[in-house]
């Protein structure tokens, strides 16, 4: 990848690259189209598409993890979903399905997903720790010497701010909080 990236800048020419790997994707690009079954889902630069996915789609197809997305309700900027309860934020009221990058969070120091722990993974430089929340698998990176039992409950901290939400049935973007 390094040398195909350094080969299109050297030579200064548009370069069209297909690939199914969104990592390569993401590192070799200046600008990305997401596609799903032949249809243009988005199209932006890398950041552009990790940052705000247009949807759904583009939000568990880009990014490793994939984004975690959550089932539940917003009533009055607050979303409430099985073992998660998140404020400030802001759309209609009604279903939505709630994402956030699982770097964004953190364990411990707020209470808006209280679940016990699902599995562990070590990463080197972190820890990943699942969780059941929101009728889904919820990833967070955690520090690296961060240790829990698998079924201990943990609290973990989502702030508001980096909270996408989507329509529940279209899958839609909503905004960002």
């Amino acid at each position: 990848r390094a040398q195909i990236k350094n080969l299109s800048h050297e030579l200064k020419v548009t370069t069209i690259y297909v690939t199914h790997d969104q990592i390569e994707a993401m590192t070799l690009a200046d600008r990305v189209v997401v596609m799903e079954k032949g249809v243009v889902q988005q199209v932006g630069t890398p950041t552009e598409i990790y940052d705000n996915p247009a949807n759904t789609f583009v939000a568990s197809f880009i990014g490793s993890p994939a984004m975690n997305l959550m089932d539940g309700t917003l009533t009055a900027g607050v979303f409430e979903g099985r073992n998660v309860r998140i404020a400030g934020l802001s759309a209609p009221d009604g279903p939505v399905t709630l994402g956030f990058r699982a770097e964004d969070a953190a364990v411990g120091g707020g209470s808006e997903i209280t679940a016990p722990v699902y599995t562990m993974e070590l990463l080197g430089d972190a820890t990943m720790v699942t969780v059941k929340a929101g009728g889904a698998m919820v990833s967070v990176k955690a520090p690296k010497d961060f240790r829990a039992e698998i079924g201990q409950e943990v609290a973990i901290s989502i702030p508001a701010g980096i909270c996408h939400l989507f329509d529940a049935q279209t899958g839609a973007r909503l905004n960002a909080a």
